[in-house]
Order: structure tokens, then C-alpha cells, then sequence
């Protein structure tokens, strides 16, 4: 086991204190958005004793790292685990599935001088846990839910985009809608925006927090088409404890919070408005489901709570009030988000842990066992696939 150095990630959406405070240190400069603890090749991890690459020690020895299921996984740790703090909202982005990805992903290879979508042929599914009030947007509303909000508005150009949905309500009448909201120009967004702004939402399941959040964003991109898909989407809120699992396909935005994330090793993101990066709206358009949406939120059942996904990966928050010990089938990464710990691996080896250090456990450790009083979330491979 190790201590991995800090691998901070400065999206212009982060926060400038969160991490920081998290780790003891004094507020930077510049945002920090995200804590990535993981051998994604884009950046991975480093032990913090030696400044080698986490991808480097398991490429030299994937028994030892991932242990018996490692050609599962292609012998890569299989997902990234981050702290996410979020200042202003993210884009409106979509995650592909693996036969996606792999698509996306030769095409582009094939096209030398095309923008490049996918970092690589892997699909990408994550889950989050809120550490603090977490807001975002998930997945499109019900359809009468959509049609009731079109209504309140009473905008002509959107009823007029919007008529094939409110005569025949269904998943592609919704797809029609979004594909002539991407084709808009700017002139036709601005009105519409700005007579939600104007209208009274009351009979909607619009929210007035969810008002405060649309009428920043007309201020950041005014003439944004991907401000008309954020009202058609659920909102909800996480709060300190809650999971989510967001499988590829589903539409998110990320608006305010911090969370515990974990991915799939994968920076496959397909976005389609409210970002300064590149979009790309006719492969959104191919990937992303739009089927209505139930948010399935988790809460922690105890203190020692492992949530469920169908993932490779799974996240565990245990809140340890003096010892507690497991044996390994497969690597994990560690860290406390309350306070320092103690951690002894099998071979007796030891390591005193700080608040926000994270802390990576192969398989060769065999079991560890942790002392002291803090709130670790565990990051570890399934048993089985």
C-alpha cells in the first residue's frame, strides 16, 4: 500500500476552497475541481514516496495490483475514484456504453484531422455520493411533466418545435423536440429564455431554486440552445450520504456541490450546450437515451454502507469508531473525508493517513485493517463480474 500525491484538476467550474480545506492546505489561486485517485493514462495517480506512475506500477505487475480478475479488466484498474467540487454548473453531457465508444472511437481514427470526441474505445458509467447539498439535473422529466412546463410558457417558437411532442407525446417526439431546440439560432433561444423567464411556472414541477440556477446560466450563455434541454430535465438533490448511479446514455448536469465520484477508467463525454468546450450535438443525438427518468437515490442503510450498482466497481462509506478490517479481492483506493487514520495491511506494514490522502491498496496486501475515528469512503473491485 501507498500514499498517492495529490492529482487536482483545475476546471474552470471547481471551487477554490473545498479540496484545499479538505486537505489541510491553504485556498490556491486557480479552482480545483476535482481530486482524481486512479491510473487513468490522461493523469494518473503518483505514490507520493516515489513519484512513479499508478499506471506504471500496474503495468509492471497487474497479478500483484488487480490480482485474479485483472484480464477482466485488461490488465487497467478498471475505474477512476474523484472528489468533485463544484462551484458553477457543468455542461450538459452524455456518457457513451462500450459498443459506443468503440465506434466513436475508430471513427475518429480514421478521421486524422477531426475533432476528437473519444479519448479511447472504453464506455463510461459512474456513481456519486454527495458529501455535502448536491444539486443536478438527471435525466428527462415524465412527458406530461414536459408538456405541462411547454404550456406554462406559451412561447409561439416553442409550442411551434414542440407540436409532433404535444400531439403524440413519446420518446421520439422528445428526441424531435431536443434535435430542432440543437438547430436553433441564437435570436430563437434568447425568446424563448427569455419569456421562461417572464412566466409564471407555478403549475410546473419547475422549482424556484432550479429558476435561480436557468436564470445564471442565460447570463453565462445567453443564447445557448442547451438552456432549453436543462428545463426538461429532473432536478433533484443529493444530500450528504445520498448515491446515485448514472449509467451511460442518461443525461446529467452537475450544477452545485461536492460528491465522491466514481468512473469507469474512461474520459469518454459527449456535451451538448452550456460549456465554453467543444459539443458535439449530432453524436450526442445518437448516443443518449430519451426515455423518461425515475432518479433511483440511495441512502446509507448504517454506518458501515456499501451502496449497490451494476458496475465493475463499488463505493462503500463507513464511518469507523475505532477498528475495522477486510480482506481484499481485488485493489482499492482509499480516503477520509473526517478526519486521519491509521492503516495496517496483512504483511504488517503501516502507514498513518491524513484528512484527504488517498491511499492505494493492491491486491497483493491481501487484507488491511484500519484504527482511528473518521469517515472513509472505500473504493474497491466487485467480487465477481
Amino acid at each position: 500500500m501507498e500514499l498517492l500525491s495529490s492529482n487536482i484538476q483545475h476546471y474552470h467550474w471547481g471551487d477554490y476552497s473545498f479540496i484545499p480545506e479538505l486537505q489541510s492546505r491553504a485556498d490556491g489561486n486557480t479552482p480545483e475541481a476535482e481530486l482524481w485517485m486512479g491510473a487513468h493514462p490522461t493523469s494518473p495517480s503518483r505514490i507520493l514516496r516515489t513519484e512513479q506512475g499508478l499506471d506504471e506500477i500496474i503495468s509492471n505487475n497487474p497479478k500483484s495490483a488487480l490480482g485474479p480478475n485483472r484480464s477482466l479488466f485488461g490488465d487497467e484498474l478498471p475505474f477512476i475514484m474523484k472528489i468533485l467540487a463544484i462551484r458553477s454548473p457543468l455542461s450538459i453531457q452524455v456518457h457513451p456504453n462500450t459498443k459506443q465508444a468503440e465506434k466513436g472511437f475508430t471513427a475518429e481514427q480514421k478521421e486524422i484531422n477531426q475533432s476528437q470526441f473519444y479519448s479511447s474505445p472504453r464506455g463510461k458509467e459512474e456513481v456519486v455520493c454527495a458529501l455535502s447539498e448536491t444539486d443536478l439535473k438527471f435525466g428527462f422529466r415524465e412527458l406530461h411533466e414536459i408538456r405541462t412546463i411547454i404550456d406554462a410558457v406559451g412561447q409561439s417558437e416553442f409550442h411551434q418545435i414542440a407540436e409532433g411532442f404535444l400531439e403524440r407525446p413519446s420518446e421520439q417526439t422528445l428526441k424531435e423536440i431536443i434535435e430542432k431546440i440543437l438547430s436553433m439560432g441564437p435570436n430563437q433561444v434568447e425568446s424563448i429564455a427569455t419569456a421562461v423567464l417572464s412566466s409564471n411556472l407555478s403549475s410546473t414541477p419547475i422549482q424556484k431554486k432550479e429558476v435561480k440556477y436557468f436564470d445564471g446560466l442565460v447570463n453565462t450563455y445567453p443564447n445557448d440552445p442547451g438552456l432549453l434541454i436543462f428545463l426538461l430535465m429532473n432536478f433533484i438533490t443529493l444530500h450528504p450520504g445520498d448515491f446515485l448511479y448514472v449509467p451511460p446514455g442518461v443525461t446529467h448536469v452537475y450544477l452545485s456541490g461536492n460528491v465522491v465520484e466514481i468512473t469507469s477508467n474512461s474520459d469518454n463525454v459527449i456535451r451538448c450546450g452550456l460549456t465554453p468546450k467543444d459539443i458535439n450535438s449530432q453524436e450526442y443525438l445518437s448516443i443518449a437515451s430519451f426515455l423518461s427518468e425515475k432518479p433511483e437515490i440511495q441512502k446509507p442503510l448504517n454506518t458501515l454502507h456499501s451502496y449497490v450498482s451494476p458496475t465493475p466497481f463499488s463505493l462503500s462509506r463507513l464511518l469507523i469508531e475505532g477498528e475495522w478490517e477486510t480482506s481484499l479481492i481485488g485493489p482499492e483506493i482509499l480516503i477520509s473525508t473526517h478526519n486521519n487514520f491509521d492503516i495496517t495491511n496483512a504483511l504488517g506494514e503501516s502507514l498513518k493517513v491524513a484528512q484527504g490522502q488517498p491511499v492505494w491498496v493492491p491486491y497483493s496486501d491481501t487484507g488491511y485493517k484500519i484504527s482511528g475515528h473518521c469517515m472513509l469512503f472505500r473504493c474497491a473491485t466487485v467480487p465477481s463480474l
